[in-house]
C-alpha cells in the first residue's frame, strides 16, 4: 500500500511539474508574440515617418523557408519534348545545350533552366483558350504556376497573344523564373523562358531575417537608391533560382516588397538587395 501511495505521489509531482513547464512555455510564446507585434508596429510607424504607408492587404506575419538544391533531369526534358513535339530526336550540342526535333517543331533545353520551343506554322497546335493551353504545356515542362491571379498573365496584342506563366516552388513565387507562350490566330508558335530544374537533391532549413528587419532595410534602400514610393502593397517571401553551368542549382529565399512604383528584392539570408532580371 505504501508503495502505491509513493507511486501516485511521484505521478502527481510529475504532472504538476509538466503543467508548470507548459505555463512557462505558453507565457514565453505570448511574450514573444507581443514583442514581435510591437516591433512590426514600430517599423511600420517609421515607414509612415518616411511617407510610406502599409496596405492592409500586406501580410506582415513571420514566415519560414528552406534552401533547396536542384538538379537537371534529362529524362524529364526528353518526356516534355516528345509529348509536346509529337516524338523527337535528341542532339547534344555541348555546353549543357540539348536540342530536340520532332514532327511539330524543335526544342532547346539548357543546363541553366532555359527553354525554347519553336512550332512549325502548318502543324502548330491550335486553341480558342490560350491560357488553358499554356498551363497544360507548362505542367508538361515540369512547371507549377503561382497560385492566384498573379500566376498567369494574358497580354493581347494587335496580331498576337502572349501568356506569361509565373513559376512557383512550394506554392511560393520564383522571382526569376517564368515562361512566355506566344499565340497568333489561335496557334501556339513559341515557348521561351526559364524554369527551375526539377529534381530536388537536398533541403536545408534556414532562418530568414524577420519582418521588422526587412522593413527597416527597405527604408535604407529607398534612401540609398533615391527611389520614391508611397505605399508598400505586398510583402512576400519568395525564392530565387541560381543555376550553375553544370546542370545544378539552388532555390534560396528572397523577400519581395511590392510598392506603388515597383518591386524591391531583399535577400532573406543576408539582408542585401537582390538583383532580379
Amino acid at each position: 500500500m505504501d508503495a502505491v501511495k509513493v507511486k501516485n505521489f511521484i505521478i502527481l509531482v510529475l504532472v504538476i511539474v509538466n503543467l508548470a513547464l507548459l505555463v512557462v512555455i505558453v507565457r514565453d510564446n505570448m511574450r514573444g508574440s507581443e514583442q514581435r507585434r510591437e516591433a512590426i508596429e514600430g517599423a511600420t510607424g517609421i515607414l509612415l515617418d518616411y511617407g510610406i504607408s502599409v496596405s492592409k492587404d500586406a501580410e506582415l506575419g513571420e514566415r519560414t523557408a528552406s534552401i533547396y538544391s536542384v538538379v537537371r533531369s534529362e529524362e524529364d526534358e526528353r518526356y516534355a519534348a516528345e509529348t509536346i513535339l509529337g516524338g523527337a530526336e535528341m542532339t547534344d550540342r555541348g555546353g549543357g545545350i540539348v536540342y530536340y526535333s520532332g514532327m511539330l517543331g524543335e526544342a532547346t533545353f539548357r543546363s541553366t533552366g532555359g527553354v525554347e520551343l519553336q512550332f512549325y506554322g502548318i502543324t502548330a497546335p491550335t486553341t480558342d483558350d490560350p491560357e488553358a493551353m499554356a498551363l497544360e504545356y507548362a505542367h508538361i515542362l515540369g512547371v507549377q504556376e503561382l497560385p492566384g491571379r498573379e500566376g498567369v498573365k494574358v497580354r493581347e496584342g494587335e496580331s498576337s497573344t502572349d501568356v506569361e506563366v509565373c513559376c512557383a516552388w512550394q506554392s511560393s513565387r520564383i522571382v526569376n523564373c517564368r515562361l512566355t507562350f506566344t499565340f497568333k490566330e489561335g496557334k501556339l508558335l513559341y515557348i521561351s523562358g526559364t524554369r527551375p530544374l526539377g529534381q530536388t537533391t537536398s533541403e536545408q532549413e534556414t532562418a530568414v531575417i524577420d519582418v521588422p528587419t526587412v522593413l527597416m532595410r527597405f527604408i535604407e534602400l529607398t534612401q540609398e537608391k533615391g527611389r520614391v514610393c508611397s505605399v508598400l502593397e505586398q510583402l512576400e517571401l519568395c525564392y530565387t533560382f541560381s543555376p550553375t553551368a553544370f546542370g545544378g542549382g539552388s532555390l534560396s529565399p528572397v523577400w519581395r516588397l511590392a510598392t506603388d512604383t515597383g518591386d524591391f528584392y531583399i535577400n532573406a539570408l543576408t539582408g542585401k538587395e537582390e538583383a532580379v532580371s
